[in-house]
């Protein structure tokens, strides 16, 4: 019970510290339609991150292992079943829309959005359940 209750207090710790680092900087666009991500691809300040991209650089954020080929399907396939894009985003790469802003639509899923704060811990967590499966 001891190391259950020390493991999810090194858990909680750790979602804490790396939430604000994973995908900081990826701003996305999540009212943007099918058709608008397609004409944004096509330009060089914009940059598809798959669901797979996401969870075989994670452990570079929050300090823990890197997940094996295996792990990071499970991964993309939980984090589908809880309704993240199975093609992920298509993100902006020459910049940081909106940095430093106060603004809290940042987060809405409405428009303008950072994955941080759209799906940050969602992300962390799953790395972490698929660690600990292993």
């Amino acid at each position: 019970m001891r190391r259950l209750f020390a493991s999810l207090v090194l858990s909680a710790t750790l979602l804490a510290v790396a939430v604000p680092i994973v995908a900081a900087h990826e701003c996305v666009i999540s009212s943007r339609s099918a058709q608008g991500n397609t004409g944004a691809d096509h330009s060089d300040r914009w940059a598809p991150l798959t669901l797979g991209d996401v969870f075989g650089f994670i452990h570079t954020a929050v300090g823990g292992p890197a997940l094996t080929p295996d792990q990071i399907n499970e991964a993309v396939e939980i984090a589908v079943d809880q309704g993240l894009p199975a093609d992920g985003w298509l993100i902006r790469i020459d910049k940081t829309i909106g940095e430093g802003s106060k603004n809290p639509n940042l987060a809405d899923g409405k428009g303008l959005d950072h994955l941080e704060a759209l799906v940050g811990e969602q992300i962390v967590s799953i790395y972490f359940q698929v660690v600990g499966a292993g």
